[in-house]
């Protein structure tokens, strides 16, 4: 009320955003106070960080994490961000982008894919079938039915790996920015180190 009392706003740039965040965060507490829930979508966890949202991980030591979800592909042991979302998503939808942008940067498709569990269903493997790329991973079916080899666990350590490297020698577990895109271009660079050490190996 008090606001509405003025001809034109009299906060700065900076206190305007914060009066917007907290109007949205007022709103969705509210929103699950009446509704006797404890979710909402696009539910603002950081006053500071209004893009940072809440992802279950269901992890015995953080069953909630904060902070960017990340897709990354490794070819030849150089990694691609693939995908950087603020939103949950599921990592199984994102196969057939991450294939074609494969595609892009080097003209042509796999000859074979190694990917988790949860890329592997059935609408991506038929896709993949249709293309003539090899799915290396564990088959559908009770174990005992199927003959063909798939991945084992030890192929799918580099990913791991790059993954481990990047969070205990580049931070990439504790981005302290504070902004969207600081957050994003910090991400982005930790990658982009992460191909510029293995450059004097090659």
């Amino acid at each position: 009320r008090l606001m509405e009392a003025y001809g034109t706003i009299p906060l700065d740039r900076y206190d305007y955003k914060y009066w917007l965040v907290i109007q949205t965060l007022y709103d969705q507490q509210n929103k699950m106070f009446k509704e006797e829930t404890h979710s909402v979508e696009h539910r603002i966890v950081s006053i500071h960080q209004p893009h940072v949202r809440p992802i279950v991980r269901g992890k015995s030591n953080a069953n909630v994490e904060f902070g960017a979800k990340i897709q990354v592909s490794l070819m030849n042991g150089y990694a691609f961000l693939d995908d950087l979302q603020w939103e949950a998503f599921n990592e199984g939808t994102r196969l057939e982008m991450t294939i074609d942008n494969f595609k892009r940067r080097f003209g042509c498709y796999p000859k074979v894919v190694m990917a988790d569990k949860i890329y592997c269903n059935r609408q991506n493997r038929a896709w993949l079938k249709t293309n003539g790329i090899e799915l290396r991973a564990k088959p559908l079916g009770r174990p005992p039915a199927v003959k063909t080899e798939h991945v084992s666990p030890g192929e799918r350590n580099p990913i791991e790996g790059k993954f481990g490297q990047a969070k205990t020698a580049y931070g990439l577990n504790r981005i302290m920015a504070r902004l969207q895109e600081t957050s994003e271009s910090w991400i982005a660079t930790i990658i982009l180190v992460l191909n510029l050490v293995k450059l004097p190996g090659e």
